[in-house]
């Protein structure tokens, strides 16, 4: 299998995080990080929050500097290094990668498309998906979502005691779970994505059209997992999924391998959908 990369940034640079949330921007998406090589630490963008435990002070990362004066941080909180791998957890470059996927033919399931083909951010009804595809008289609605955290069980244990508290999830073994979503909720019986359960269950209805293909792209970006699952920490989504695969909606995990300054496009992820221990 040939070289199959999907992004490169040439201007990546080693940082520590000294606190997130920021102590100058009281914003969660906001970090507080020291560059190599810096004296003073420098404001950061975390589009991924805390990344259940892998952004916490300490943490090292790779970051990109930002281009746009008017940007209030400036850099961007894109990978962190767990020593033994690099984990992205910038979710916007999972719609990216999967473009170029898409277009080199690269995704499990899916066939070549050109980019005349490709329609990004399309509306439909009460969603919006990420891509809309059209070829040889059939219509693909593509849902991307990213998955940074794995642990060697699902749920994951939270350490800590306070209220939000994070699992840091930097173990090394080789197999692990990958898991997708995660985070917290208001209520214990809630779904932890109202919006990726809202997805799914569109797409699962969208998959009955006549001469309609719809797949739910899930982009692993860490090499370490040998499974893929919708977490049994959200039974609601992790049902929804099962459902939706049911009805003929492709459930597609990827892996992404990021080496130095570029992300590879692995295999599809063997998936667990469903076990014994579901109540479903």
């Amino acid at each position: 299998m040939g070289s199959r990369i999907v992004m490169r940034i040439p201007s990546l640079l080693k940082a520590s995080v000294v606190h997130r949330p920021s102590k100058v921007v009281k914003s969660p998406y906001m970090a507080d990080i020291l560059v190599e090589g810096a004296k003073e630490s420098q404001l950061c963008h975390s589009p991924a929050l805390g990344c259940s435990g892998l952004i916490v002070p300490g943490s090292s990362a790779l970051v990109t500097p930002k281009t746009s004066a008017s940007a209030k941080s400036k850099y961007s909180l894109d990978i962190v290094d767990l020593g033994h791998l690099l984990v992205g957890v910038n979710p916007n470059f999972c719609n990216k990668m999967v473009k170029i996927a898409l277009e080199n033919g690269w995704v499990h399931q899916l066939p070549k498309f050109s980019p005349k083909e490709i329609k990004s951010e399309v509306t439909v009804e009460e969603s919006r998906f990420d891509f809309k595809c059209e070829k040889d008289g059939l219509i693909y609605y593509i849902e991307v979502k990213g998955v940074p955290n794995a642990s060697t069980m699902d749920p994951p244990i939270k350490k800590g005691k306070q209220k939000g508290a994070e699992v840091n999830n930097v173990d090394e073994p080789k197999d692990m779970i990958a898991y997708f979503p995660d985070g917290y909720r208001k209520a214990p019986n809630d779904p932890i994505s109202p919006r990726a359960l809202k997805h799914i269950n569109h797409l699962t209805r969208l998959s009955q059209e006549d001469k309609t293909v719809c797949a739910l792209v899930f982009v692993v970006q860490r090499p370490d997992c040998n499974i893929f699952q919708p977490t049994k920490g959200d039974p609601i989504y992790r049902k929804a999924v099962y459902e939706a695969s049911n009805s003929g909606v492709l459930i597609l995990p990827h892996s992404v391998t990021w080496k130095d300054n570029q992300a590879s496009w692995g295999d599809n992820v063997k998936m667990n959908l469903k076990d014994k221990t579901d109540q479903f």
